[in-house]
């Protein structure tokens, strides 16, 4: 399979969020993929690429899978090659960062320095193949997103940072969050709450701000430390937010009634020698992460592999070497973005882990969102091209 393909360095997000791991992959490189015919690989499965001339006229790779399956291309664009997409709740829209964006200062929020590597956010209908670039200026795409649209973040130049929610058509964002102050890194929850993280310019430690119906709630920074990344949990029950502390980074649970608790009710170390790239790329699963319950989704910086955590009951574990995003299909079952390819994993054994006959597709893809009926919106990585697909899990013959 590997004759004839380049190693290549490749980046795995995704972004809000899922966004880019660090990751040494084979370069998938075949044609791009457009048109709105499906593929069916139960019928016809594609072999894995053998040679430079397989490459250029094979556009899909794919084992031969005990799981049936069909893909149905939908839309191929241009990315900054950085950051994955964010998909809209019913999978007709996706947002994109089509330029700028590449640096972790700017991701995290780390530096009020004048002329931050912002960059331009395209919404592309997934359903008409129009496209928009959202109107507003330089901004960066967000974490979450619902049916309004996805969040955006808008470094201003004094040094200060605005979230807002970019509608799907493009238009001008609605700034929920302005002000003198570095707003960043924020989802969206239940009922339109909101949380984030916000420091003063002059200040490298973050709050921790929830937005509910009784106002706004400020849990302050650590001692010697930040908050990084929150995100709700499907059940909007708890709040679960990165705590970086002299590298120490962990994750922390905060119940959610009325208001948030003051004080982690939980905490799950992650490492002992952490720096702020590290803490992006923990919450790279989080990115239009639909988990049932009180389930967090993480990419563990020690053990490099995705894992789960049960906030309620505090139980955690991790999921097979090479794993680096998911998206849950049911209880069952999950599509597992791997460095060799798009696995679909058992949730239901101790350690999910895949096995052999569940690669569905060999090379860079990346589950984005799970729709109805075992269908879910899937992104195949190319360097700055993004191809997005449905795949439709197929039942048994």
């Amino acid at each position: 399979m590997r004759r004839g393909l380049a190693a290549v360095t490749l980046r795995v997000v995704a972004a809000a969020a899922l966004l880019l791991i660090v990751s040494l992959v084979p370069c998938a490189c075949s044609a791009p993929m457009g048109g709105s015919s499906a593929s069916d690989a139960s019928d016809a499965p594609v072999r894995r690429q053998r040679d430079d001339e397989a490459a250029s006229t094979q556009p899909l790779m794919a084992r031969q899978s005990t799981v049936r399956f069909r893909l149905v291309p939908l839309r191929s664009c241009s990315s900054n090659g950085f950051t994955l997409p964010i998909v809209s709740p019913d999978g007709s829209h996706a947002a994109v960062q089509s330029a700028g964006a590449t640096r972790f200062q700017t991701l995290l929020a780390a530096s009020s320095e004048d002329g931050v590597d912002a960059g331009r956010v395209t919404m592309h209908d997934l359903t008409t193949g129009t496209s928009a670039e959202v109107a507003g200026g330089e901004m960066l795409l967000g974490r979450t997103a619902d049916a309004r649209g996805c969040l955006v973040e808008s470094p201003r130049p004094d040094g200060s940072r605005w979230i807002g929610i970019a509608p799907w058509d493009g238009s001008e964002p609605q700034w929920l969050v302005q002000g003198e102050q570095v707003n960043a890194l924020a989802s969206i929850g239940p009922e339109d709450r909101l949380a984030w993280c916000r420091r003063n310019r002059e200040s490298q430690r973050f709050d921790l701000v929830v937005r509910h119906h009784n106002g706004e709630q400020v849990i302050p920074a650590p001692e010697d430390g930040s908050w990084l990344a929150p995100q709700f949990t499907t059940d909007g029950r708890f709040i679960v937010v990165l705590r970086l502390r002299d590298g120490t980074l962990s994750a922390c649970s905060f119940a959610m009634g009325n208001r948030a608790a003051e004080q982690p009710e939980r905490v799950l170390d992650l490492s002992w020698r952490a720096t702020l790239s590290m803490a992006y790329q923990t919450v790279v699963p989080q990115r239009n992460q639909q988990l049932g319950g009180a389930t967090w989704a993480f990419f563990h910086p020690r053990f490099r592999r995705v894992g789960l955590w049960d906030v309620r009951t505090d139980q955690s574990r991790l999921l097979g070497n090479g794993s680096l995003s998911l998206v849950q299909m049911d209880a069952e079952r999950a599509l597992v973005a791997t460095s060799e390819g798009l696995d679909i994993a058992s949730l239901s054994t101790g350690d999910a882990r895949t096995t052999d006959g569940s690669r569905l597709l060999d090379g860079v893809w990346v589950p984005l969102l799970r729709l109805a009926d075992d269908r879910a919106v899937i992104a195949r990585v190319r360097g700055p091209q993004i191809d997005i697909l449905r795949i439709d899990l197929l039942p048994p013959e």
